[in-house]
Parts: structure tokens; sequence; C-alpha cells
């Protein structure tokens, strides 16, 4: 257990301090504590790339107003927010109408390369700054899952959409 208690890490800092926890040569498997999915989450994480990545995000087309933009080659290049117009990218002058933009699900496998780069990292930092700070550098590739369904289940009202949800993944087994 990697605890944070007294200071709550976000998912950069918490991944940084849990990091001396896992197999530091194996890639490590992140999924975000507050959602339901549909992923075969061992079908992700064995996913074989043709380059070396430091990090696979999963993506889809889900309606948003903030999305990540990924070249040709599904490489990460910059995040948009569509409503304000706001751009973060290491790359200057980056129009997001260029490139392809995808929603993030919250699941993610992070390579062990990518550790030696969250050292300089504050304690507290959030993992997409993190990405979007090092996409120039690192391969950050995004995966595209056009069937995905994903539930925000943080709320104690969607409880029981969340237990229905999970009967309709059995079933669908």
């Amino acid at each position: 257990i990697s605890d944070e208690s007294e200071k709550l890490l976000e998912t950069g800092g918490g991944i940084r301090k849990a990091w001396p926890l896992f197999n530091q040569s194996e890639p490590i498997l992140i999924h975000n504590v507050d959602i339901l999915s549909n992923v075969d989450l061992k079908k992700f994480y064995q996913m074989e790339s043709q380059d070396m990545i430091a990090a696979r995000l999963m993506v889809s087309e889900r309606k948003t107003k903030r999305y990540l933009l990924f070249d040709d080659s599904m490489r990460l290049v910059g995040w948009t927010n569509i409503e304000t117009g706001e751009v973060k990218s290491p790359y200057p002058n980056l129009n997001p109408k260029d490139y392809k933009m995808y929603a993030f699900s919250g699941i993610h496998m992070v390579a062990p390369s990518l550790f030696p780069l969250m050292e300089d990292e504050p304690d507290k930092f959030p993992i997409m700054d993190f990405y979007l700070k090092h996409c120039d550098k690192v391969r950050i590739e995004g995966y595209v899952k056009n069937d995905l369904k994903l539930m925000d289940v943080g709320k104690q009202e969607t409880l029981k959409e969340a237990e229905a949800f999970l009967k309709s993944l059995v079933n669908s087994l």
C-alpha cells in the first residue's frame, strides 16, 4: 500500500511514490479507482508495440470538452480544451485541428523507462501534465478502444447504476 493519508499526491505523485513497491523491470498498469470499464486489462497490458514506448494511454471517441491530441502514428503531441481553446503541448504553435482528438479513459500502462523522468517532479503532480511535458522526448502512445464503456462510480448515487453495469458485463462474457 502506498499511503497518501497525510497528503493526496494526484496520479503522478502516487505512481512515483508507489514505484519502489513494483517489479521495476516490468511496466505497470494504472486504472483510475473510481471507474468501471469493459476493458480486458490483461490484453491491454500485454499488447506489443513496434516502438519502445514509455506509456500507452487508452483513449476513445467519447464526447468531452478535453481531448488528447495524437499524430498519425498515435504518438501523443498535446491536449486541448475545445470549449476554452486552451492547448498544452511541448510543440510550439500546435494546431489541434491538425491532429486526432481522443478522450482519455483513466487507463494506462507505464514502462520502467519513464520513472527516471519523474525524479525531478514535485511530490504531488498530475500524470497528464507529466505526459504532456515529456511527449516530445519519449514515446507516449494512444490506443483507441472503439467499444469502450466507462462508468464513473465515485459518487454514492451511481452505485445502483454500477451494479447494473457490472451485471451487463458479466452477461456479455
